[in-house]
């Protein structure tokens, strides 16, 4: 008896020995895992991927955990990797970006060649009717690169469908290089083979670029970086407008030079990691955390890192939530008013942003210009334009934080029926030598003004408004609808002015601007602040008391930017 007591009073110390190092260890790791200091690794001895066992080759067996298991907790800063990952975002977004730049010179090439392409000067020069063709064809091919788009986007991947959108462009731009000088019926083939297939190009590239860019980034950079698509565009339509004011008399050489920037933007592909989303669900996990740790900034840092292992939880989990929902017919589905209802409303929408001739200005930007009795150069005009929409779509992150949907659209369509009015009036009544700077300020103001809403607010709400288990092929419908109405208004303005004259065309875009702000005050629902659940339910009828806190809306937009297209 005696001696159990003493054997007790031995253990005593030793126990209370243990308590205080066990006690000291888990203020230390809470010290670590406190919001102040979240820039700490979190110690993790276990794998939390539990969908599906990890298989760790030979090398990760080798490695060495962030923390060991017989030592005290060692404290590694990360603030480092947390700068290097926004600034490795940034980076891997815009060289996806730079494919978009394809894009956006596609549209714009035909504002800055139509007028040397029908100059009375020209030996081979184009009716209007060929012209016509020649700057619509190309949103004629649109639809099919979008349908072909969610296939290969699936099937080979967000960085092996970027480099095959860059050679197709290449070979788009280098076909129009190259065509005949001499043979006109060969020299128009060409062109319109290489329009086709930078029409696909146009299709084909938005949704590639932006889901990569939604895909890579965290809650706090993805606003900023979705809308880079957005910009790239923008920024396309500058540069060939800009090379078009620099080589207004060469076509071929200005083709020349966009083949030479797609060829630099295929180079610098090489160097950008695939999704990890994508990666994981093909079910490739390894591939996929040496990816996600690239760039989140830990580039070939060998340990486990626990909180990229949470994140690739969270992709396996949207995963297997992606399978189910994938399970149920479209057709089906649609007869369902939370899918019938925002697929109208949203096709409605880009109805009248197509219809009140926003892309007809960029395409036909040189043309509109002398038609609208602008004095000056029109290629010069062209320039500014791009200019203005690449400044207003900088504005457009930040107003659609602020302002919601309906606002910034309701402002835009108001300044944009005014503009067409006031166009409308310089046609009639042409301004007098004093005041000829008016058409330009009208034609740069309507731009502004379109890209702050009717432009990009369809485009920001199309996710949005459907729910994830039909988000992929109604947002593929209601683009087919998009590229087909702009087909008609692209291909029709010509007629329409030669039959109705440019006054009459301009009026009809304003009234459209009018009823599309009607529209929007009476049919189209503001989204700002409400989660996707709010939405969804918003269309079937039901409504919400109270709103959802801002931890689950972070993750639903998480969530709806990785799908957006």
């Amino acid at each position: 008896m005696g001696n159990g007591t003493k054997a007790t009073q031995q253990r005593q110390p030793e126990e209370d020995r243990a308590d205080l190092a066990s006690t000291a260890e888990e203020e230390e790791r809470e010290q670590l895992t406190a919001p102040s200091n979240l820039h700490y690794i979190q110690p993790s001895f276990i794998s939390l991927i539990s969908e599906k066992q990890w298989k760790p080759d030979v090398e990760r067996q080798q490695d060495v955990p962030v923390y060991g298991r017989t030592t005290m907790a060692t404290t590694i800063l990360t603030q480092e990797a947390h700068t290097n990952g926004a600034r490795m975002q940034l980076i891997m977004s815009i060289l996806a970006n730079l494919t978009v730049l394809s894009s956006g010179m596609g549209l714009g090439y035909s504002a800055i060649t139509l007028h040397a392409l029908t100059s009375e000067d020209n030996p081979m020069r184009m009716n209007s009717s060929q012209a016509s063709w020649f700057a619509s064809i190309s949103s004629f091919a649109c639809p099919l690169g979008g349908l072909v788009s969610g296939y290969l986007l699936d099937r080979i991947g967000r960085k092996k469908t970027l480099m095959l959108i860059n050679v197709l462009s290449i070979v788009s731009w280098a076909l129009i290089a190259v065509c005949s000088t001499t043979n006109f019926d060969l020299m128009y083939t060409q062109i319109l083979i290489a329009r086709v297939i930078i029409g696909i190009v146009i299709g084909l590239v938005s949704a590639p670029a932006s889901i990569y860019s939604a895909e890579i980034a965290t809650p706090k950079m993805r606003g900023r970086l979705t809308v880079l698509t957005s910009l790239s565009i923008a920024v396309g339509i500058l540069l060939i407008y800009s090379m078009g004011y620099a080589v207004p008399d060469d076509f071929r050489l200005v083709a020349g030079l966009a083949a030479g920037i797609c060829v630099l933007s295929l180079a610098l592909l090489l160097f950008m990691p695939e999704s990890p989303a994508w990666l994981m669900s093909k079910d490739r996990e390894e591939e996929a955390e040496r990816s996600l740790k690239k760039i989140r900034g830990y580039g070939a840092y060998s340990q486990r890192i626990p909180e990229v292992e949470k994140e690739l939880m969270r992709m396996r989990d949207n995963v297997l939530a992606q399978r189910r929902a994938g399970q149920e017919s479209f057709l089906r589905l649609l007869k369902q008013p939370q899918v019938y209802k925002p697929l109208g409303i949203i096709i409605g929408f880009f109805g009248f942003q197509q219809f009140s001739g926003i892309f007809v200005i960029v395409v036909y930007a040189a043309k509109v210009s002398s038609e609208a009795s602008v004095s000056m150069d029109p290629f010069l005009c062209t320039v500014l334009i791009g200019i203005t929409r690449v400044v207003a779509t900088m504005l457009v992150a930040y107003i659609l934080d602020t302002l919601g949907r309906k606002p910034p659209s309701i402002f835009s369509g108001v300044g944009m029926l005014v503009c067409m009015f006031g166009l409308a009036l310089c046609s009639y009544f042409p301004p007098i030598e004093s005041l000829n700077w008016i058409p330009t300020v009208l034609i740069l103001t309507y731009i502004f003004t379109s890209t702050l809403g009717f432009l990009t607010m369809p485009f920001s709400m199309l996710a949005e408004l459907f729910p994830q288990a039909v988000r992929g092929p109604a947002s593929g419908v209601t683009v087919f609808f998009t590229y087909l109405m702009s087909f008609c208004t692209i291909k029709l303005y010509p007629t329409m002015v030669e039959l109705l004259g440019s006054a009459n065309v301009f009026l009809i875009y304003g009234a459209v601007s009018l009823l599309g702000v009607l529209y929007v005050i009476y049919v189209v629902p503001e989204t700002k602040g409400k989660s996707l659940q709010e939405i969804e339910d918003y269309f079937r009828g039901m409504s919400h008391g109270s709103t959802p806190s801002q931890e689950v809306e972070e993750d639903e937009v998480s969530n709806l930017s990785s799908e957006s297209v």
